[in-house]
C-alpha cells in the first residue's frame, strides 16, 4: 500500500466503524477480568477521529511497518498450517451489505475444502488472555473484531493465526452466533448515532487526548463572579482531592520501595528476575540559560510564541466547607 493508497483507506475508515473501532466501544463497558490480553483504546479518541475534531495521526511508523512485513509471514505460517487446497487473498476495505456504517478490513480471505472464511495474523510478546492452540480462548477485543468480520462476509467461522515471539504459532477458530453478531453491529450502529451524527462527545476519560478536545470544545473564558457549585460538581470535587491525597501516598510508598531495593542491590548489578540497577549512558543537554546570556538577539531569532491553553488549577478546600 503506498501512500496514496494509505491516505485513502484513511479517508474512507472516517466514514463509519470496523471491526477494531465496535471492539473498542464495547471494551469500553467491559469488566477489567473481561480485558485480559486486550489493547484498549480510547472512545474519547475514536470519536475525535471520526467526527474529525482533530486531525489525526498517521502512525505509520517502524511498529506498523514490522506489523505489515510479519503479517505476510504468519500468512504464509498459516498457508502451511491449513495445507495443500487453499487459497488466501486480500479483500481490503469492505462494507457491510446492509448497515452503511460497518465496514471491516480482514487480513486475509480463504477458501478451504469449497468452504469461504476469514483469517486474521496477529503477532504478540505477551500470552495474557490467549489460551492453547485449536481452542477459542482470545481476548475479547479480538473476538469482536473477528465477529463483526464474519457479519461482513457472511462466514461460517472465522480463524486468528497468532505467533508468539519467533517459534509459538497458534491457531484458534471462532464459530459465528448470528444473535451475537448481530448485537455487536447492533452497538456499534447506536454509538454512531448517539455520538457521532449527534456530534455529542461520550464520556470523557483520562486520557491527554480527552482533556485536550474538552479545551477545545469550550475554548472561551467568561470574564465573569465565579458561580456557586451544584452538588455534583462538589462531589467530584471532593473525589479529586480524595484521589490526590491517595496518589501522594502511594506515590511516596512506591518511592520508599524502591529505594528498599536500592539499599537491598547494593553494588551489585542487580537481582535475577527482580530488578536491575544500572547507570544511565551520559547525555548531552543544551544550556539555554548561557546561549540566551550570550547570544540574546540570535536566540530571540528562533523563538515562536505557541498559543496558551486553560489550565484547570483546584482551590484549596476551606476549613467552613
Amino acid at each position: 500500500m503506498n501512500q496514496a493508497e494509505r491516505d485513502a483507506w484513511l479517508a474512507e475508515r472516517k466514514k463509519g466503524l470496523g471491526g477494531t473501532d465496535v471492539a473498542s466501544i464495547v471494551l469500553s463497558s467491559a469488566a477489567p477480568s473481561e480485558k485480559v490480553g486486550c489493547f484498549e483504546r480510547s472512545t474519547f479518541n475514536l470519536w475525535t477521529e471520526k467526527t474529525g475534531m482533530l486531525s489525526s495521526k498517521d502512525s505509520d511508523n517502524q511498529f506498523l511497518m514490522r506489523g505489515r512485513v510479519m503479517e505476510k509471514y504468519v500468512c504464509e505460517i498459516y498457508e502451511l498450517h491449513l495445507g495443500e487446497g487453499c487459497h488466501l487473498w486480500e479483500k481490503g476495505l469492505t462494507w457491510h451489505p446492509t448497515r452503511p456504517r460497518i465496514f471491516g478490513t480482514p487480513d486475509r480471505l480463504v477458501t478451504h475444502k469449497n468452504i469461504n472464511f476469514g483469517m486474521d495474523a496477529k503477532t504478540r510478546r505477551m500470552r495474557k488472555g490467549w489460551g492453547k492452540t485449536r481452542t477459542t480462548d482470545i481476548p475479547l477485543d479480538v473476538e469482536v473484531q473477528m465477529r463483526v468480520y464474519m457479519e461482513i462476509f457472511d462466514a461460517p467461522y472465522w480463524d486468528i493465526a497468532t505467533l508468539f515471539s519467533l517459534d509459538d504459532f497458534r491457531v484458534y477458530r471462532i464459530e459465528r452466533d448470528n444473535q451475537l453478531g448481530e448485537e455487536l453491529l447492533d452497538i456499534g450502529d447506536e454509538w454512531w448515532e448517539k455520538y457521532v451524527i449527534a456530534e455529542t462527545p461520550p464520556p470523557v476519560d483520562g486520557t491527554k487526548l480527552c482533556r485536550e478536545v474538552v479545551g477545545k470544545l469550550h475554548p472561551r473564558v467568561k470574564d465573569e463572579i465565579l458561580r456557586p457549585a451544584t452538588v455534583a460538581e462538589r462531589e467530584i470535587y471532593e473525589k479529586i482531592l480524595k484521589v490526590r491525597d491517595q496518589h501522594k501516598e502511594i506515590t511516596e510508598k512506591k518511592v520508599e520501595l524502591e529505594n528498599q531495593l536500592r539499599v537491598c542491590i547494593g553494588e551489585s548489578l542487580g537481582i535475577a528476575n527482580i530488578a536491575t540497577w544500572k547507570p544511565t549512558v551520559p547525555r548531552k543537554v543544551f544550556n539555554k540559560a548561557k546561549f540566551t546570556e550570550e547570544h540574546p538577539d540570535l536566540y530571540k531569532k528562533y523563538v515562536t510564541e505557541k498559543p496558551g491553553h486553560r489550565m484547570l488549577r483546584l482551590m484549596e478546600k476551606k476549613d467552613d466547607d
